[in-house]
């Protein structure tokens, strides 16, 4: 069995504003060592930071530093992507770009392929003609591998109008689908972005959006962003026998999960 955790959207912020990002994510890293087995990675899937300054990211890795496993990160729309591969990625991994942050990793049976959606100085995301081309060739380097496709802005509406206005639009969507129609071993697209656990389909590939380990997005079909305090949460996605893939949210502040 290979589990692979996925923590999403801490926004840690060491400024004077802050809201408890840190203690959250430490809380969140606290709750992942807890799982039993022990995850075989971790994917961080973007808005490390809140401001992608240097003492923000300093912070995250200082956080991330209990963690035994390998942890992958991902740029989500507040992040720096220099940043990101100063200070959280090898010169080694795998395909990874310069720019965009696209690169891949094996987890136990499991292989990751990570996509950036990101678009400086903007919130909302593009999957363009150059990112598509290299999933669809990273896909089939290994077709028969059950594999993660993971990015930063889900690939779903939620009907949260202020998360759907800045996620991927809707010809991006319709292009992944097309490129994840051809790969059976796609098990799950998964991102973050939305602050909540959402669930849906693209075509026939289950995605999964992964709540906060901090502040959640209130539901609202309106178009004014809003917080609110709900319980912080992260993922656990398993390979089962076979190759089929379950994902679990567990709330951050339980007891020990054992699989």
């Amino acid at each position: 069995m290979t589990v692979l955790a996925q923590l999403s959207d801490p926004h840690v912020d060491v400024g004077p504003g802050d809201t408890g990002s840190a203690e959250a994510l430490a809380a969140a890293v606290e709750a992942v060592l807890r799982v039993d087995p022990a995850p075989d990675a971790v994917l961080l899937s973007g808005d490390l930071t809140n401001l992608s300054d240097a003492r923000s990211y300093e912070r995250v890795r200082e956080l991330l530093a209990p963690l035994p496993m390998p942890v992958h990160v991902l740029p989500g729309n507040h992040d720096d992507r220099e940043a990101l591969r100063a200070w959280f990625t090898d010169d080694d991994v795998a395909g990874l770009h310069r720019d965009p942050f696209h690169y891949l990793v094996r987890c136990g049976v499991l292989r990751l392929v990570v996509c950036d959606t990101t678009v400086p100085g903007r919130d909302d995301g593009r999957l363009d003609a150059g990112a598509l081309a290299w999933l669809s060739d990273a896909l089939a380097a290994e077709p028969d591998v059950p594999t993660i496709v993971a990015m930063h802005h889900t690939p779903l509406l939620t009907g949260i109008g202020a998360m759907d206005a800045i996620g991927l639009p809707e010809a991006d969507r319709e292009a992944l689908a097309l490129v994840l129609s051809r790969f059976r071993c796609v098990r799950r697209v998964v991102g973050g972005h939305v602050h909540r656990a959402c669930f849906g389909l693209l075509g026939r590939c289950p995605v999964f959006a992964c709540p906060s380990t901090h502040l959640q997005v209130a539901l609202s079909s309106g178009s004014e962003l809003s917080l609110e305090i709900a319980p912080p949460s992260f993922a656990l996605h398993v390979v089962l026998a076979g190759g089929e893939v379950v994902t679990l949210v567990q709330p951050v502040r339980s007891g020990a999960l054992s699989l």
